[in-house]
């Protein structure tokens, strides 16, 4: 069963938050939307608006929302004078770096169906996603390409192209990507429209790696704003296919509209964006330290900086504490949003403290539970708190916010967006008393059609609620609080580790027969996963799992410990026992 993301959810009766939207001074509307098709209705008169701003910055290097217009229109020219077609599938593979803004435009341009996949992801990790999404173009950066490389024969020929972006500054201006994009001018495609109005740029194949690959710059070098052609896209078209764990072992992916995403742009802006911009004349400056390929980063600080016309400052390492203070320091950005573990990082900073914050509107906190004494002591040495909020991959992705208008850290993560509804649900399946904790079910605009090529009959309620399997408390104001998530899975410095698919992996290695992942406590990570493991042969070790892991799971969701036992606890049916082993 899917659910029509176009029907939001209609009642004569106000919700239970109407009252705290109206102190919070929020609007229970998205009229913007109104004749809106598609994301390009939506982003483009804001691109036209602010074309003389910096869209995006990475580090020294910016471009303004002009430059990334024409890059994003000579990208979808590319791809389609590639015969990559409206819905065919575009994986990027890519850090935070000026690259992806120009990717991601593209390929909404271009009816493509985005596909974001971790950099840092094991061949095996990639090979799921690129085969079960059934890749057209993959898109990865020169020196993060040893997944690509590994993989088999048969993965590779499924690819049409494969682009190679690069950021090595001491390249050839030919040659190098980013020089390229921040020196575009609109200038360049209108002479070469007015003087070859009816000549195509055909491929000089000699400047491509091979018949498969082609370098980024020759793209841009290559292709022309005008040859881009408009695509009809409509509400329902797919823009995004949003991988996440589940229960099956292996993940899925989650079908993100257009309609999806650039309503949940929009119910982000009316609950923290527009307050945001109240009463500032100048830019307003989105710090960008979390993965643009995590939805979270991809919505909140990549697409609703473009709606704002909003400067994103990207930040491809955010383990270089240092570089990321410093980045601070330079920018003075007005939104920081980040996860609890990168927070605490930033504040054990010696120099942190001493850091001007006086232009900080505004700090997000999300990915996973923010602890208060982080908030208190964020609060203590920046003036603001952490607003928490709460979002999944499936919808595209928040669902609820702290308002800016909330001045203490509340445990909570705060009321449901606009024009949406949320359901705390029974066992039985009816809804729960207020105050009363229950599965937390979801309906609105921004929610997924489904998992991609799955059975979706257990997915969504028969009302068309989108079941999170989270556990959550609603109090008489509309604020939601979490107190359970789902049943396993572990949350690794904001980033979900779904013990099912640790377990696939670590299954096939011969010398195993059985094995078991939890989550434990951790002071750095919050939680890391921990391996129970039933040898097939006895002389296995735990170095063996260990270097076996390093081939085939991506750092995060690798157990930091195993523990070798002689069977498993299991239910009668034969359910493994998590719970015994915690």
């Amino acid at each position: 069963m899917t659910t029509s993301t176009n029907d939001m959810p209609s009642s004569n009766t106000p919700p239970l938050w109407q009252a705290s939207y109206e102190k919070h001074g929020l609007r229970n509307n998205l009229d913007v939307l109104e004749g809106k098709h598609n994301l390009l209705d939506l982003l483009q008169p804001k691109i036209d608006q602010h074309s003389d701003s910096v869209a995006f910055s990475m580090g020294p290097a910016t471009l303004t929302f002009a430059q990334l217009d024409i890059a994003s229109r000579r990208f979808a020219a590319f791809l389609q004078a590639k015969g990559i077609n409206k819905g065919d599938r575009v994986a990027v593979q890519l850090p935070n770096i000026l690259q992806y803004a120009v990717v991601l435009l593209g390929c909404l341009r271009s009816g493509t169906v985005l596909v974001n996949v971790n950099p840092m992801y094991t061949h095996y990790e990639l090979a799921h996603q690129l085969t079960d999404a059934q890749v057209s173009v993959l898109v990865v950066l020169d020196g993060m390409t040893a997944a690509f490389d590994q993989l088999d024969d048969a993965v590779k020929s499924q690819l049409s192209l494969v682009v190679h972006c690069s950021v090595n500054p001491n390249a050839e201006p030919t040659d190098n990507d980013i020089a390229l994009l921040t020196q575009l001018e609109a200038s360049a495609d209108t002479t070469r429209q007015s003087s070859q109005p009816n000549q195509t740029t055909t491929d000089n194949a000699t400047n491509d790696i091979s018949e498969q690959s082609i370098s980024f710059a020759h793209i841009i070098n290559t292709y022309h704003a005008e040859q881009y052609q408009p695509v009809t896209i409509e509400r329902e078209d797919l823009a995004l296919l949003q991988y996440t764990g589940g229960t099956t072992g292996k993940p899925k992916g989650a079908m993100l509209t257009h309609y999806n995403v650039m309503a949940n742009i929009c119910q982000c802006y009316a609950m923290f964006g527009r307050a945001i911009e109240a009463g500032r004349n100048e830019q307003i400056k989105i710090l960008n330290p979390l993965p643009l390929y995590h939805i979270f980063s991809f919505t909140v600080c990549g697409l609703l900086g473009m709606y704002g016309g909003w400067e994103d400052i990207l930040v491809t390492n955010p383990r270089d504490i240092d570089g990321l203070v410093n980045t601070i320091e330079q920018h003075r950005p007005h939104v920081i949003p980040s996860v609890n573990t990168l927070f605490i990082g930033m504040l054990n900073h010696p120099k942190f403290a001493d850091l001007d914050f006086s232009r900080l509107a505004l700090s997000i906190g999300g990915g996973t539970a923010i602890i208060k004494a982080v908030s208190d002591q964020w609060q203590q040495v920046t003036g603001m708190m952490i607003h928490e909020g709460y979002g999944m991959s499936e919808t595209a992705p928040v669902i609820s916010f702290n308002p800016p208008g909330i001045t203490s850290f509340n445990g909570s993560v705060g009321l449901p967006l606009a024009m949406m509804n949320i359901k705390i649900i029974g066992e039985n399946g009816a809804s729960c008393a207020i105050g009363t904790p229950g599965e937390v079910g979801i309906k609105g605009p921004q929610v997924m059609q489904g998992y991609w090529q799955k059975d979706n009959t257990d997915t969504f309620t028969k009302g068309g609620y989108f079941k999170s399997g989270d556990i959550g408390v609603m109090d008489h104001d509309g604020f939601l609080t979490l107190v359970d998530r789902k049943k396993d899975m572990i949350l690794v410095s904001g980033f979900n580790v779904y013990p099912n698919e640790v377990e696939a992996a670590l299954t096939e290695h011969p010398k195993v027969l059985e094995v078991a992942v939890i989550g434990v406590e951790d002071k750095h990570s919050g939680e890391v996963p921990k391996a129970f493991v039933v040898k097939k042969d006895p002389s296995l070790t735990a170095d063996e799992l260990v270097a076996f892991a390093i081939e085939r799971l991506t750092g995060y969701k690798r157990p930091q410990s195993y523990v070798f036992i002689d069977e498993l606890p299991k239910t009668a049916v034969g359910k493994i026992l998590r719970k015994s082993l915690r």
